[in-house]
């Protein structure tokens, strides 16, 4: 009986202990949320490259402090705030601002809606203008169409007789 005491708690030992102490590493779980604000940010040097892939000194130098701040305990909208504050609106892509944002937003799209209507007015105008010089083309050809046609018809109704 004592062996098979033995034998349970040995085994014990090697399958469940390990287990125990299998406990998350907060620097991984830190990084990953470093990485995720990251992912939000973009590299001040570097044109259109997100913070979280660059590798510029400048970079690993903010991705720092980003770690450090998540260790203080700063929320994601509390980092990402104190960058923009501190080196301005291109830390985000989008600008921050509610105002900037609805004009980036509809500037665009409202450049786009005016191309359309001057390239429509500009169409209108041209096909209001063929179709006239058309109607005063096809008025002057009835008169004298009609006489070519005249004058056609007598020669083929005397090649006929």
């Amino acid at each position: 009986m004592k062996k098979v005491l033995l034998i349970l708690i040995g085994l014990l030992a090697i399958f469940v202990l390990p287990a125990l102490g299998q406990e998350e590493d907060p620097s991984v779980s830190t990084e990953e949320h470093m990485l995720a604000v990251a992912a939000r940010m973009y590299c001040p040097i570097c044109e259109n490259e997100p913070l979280d892939e660059c590798r510029n000194p400048t970079c690993l130098e903010w991705k720092a402090e980003i770690r450090r701040l998540i260790a203080e305990g700063y929320t994601d909208e509390e980092i990402i705030t104190s960058f923009v504050d501190r080196y301005g609106q291109h830390v985000v892509g989008v600008p921050y601002d509610p105002t900037l944002r609805g004009l980036s937003f509809f500037a665009p799209i409202i450049g786009t809606i005016l191309a359309f209507g001057v390239a429509f007015y500009i169409f209108w105008q041209w096909q209001r203008k063929r179709s006239e010089s058309e109607s005063k083309s096809v008025q002057k050809s009835p008169q004298a169409g009609s006489t070519v046609d005249d004058e056609f018809r007598a020669l083929i109704e005397r090649d006929l007789q």
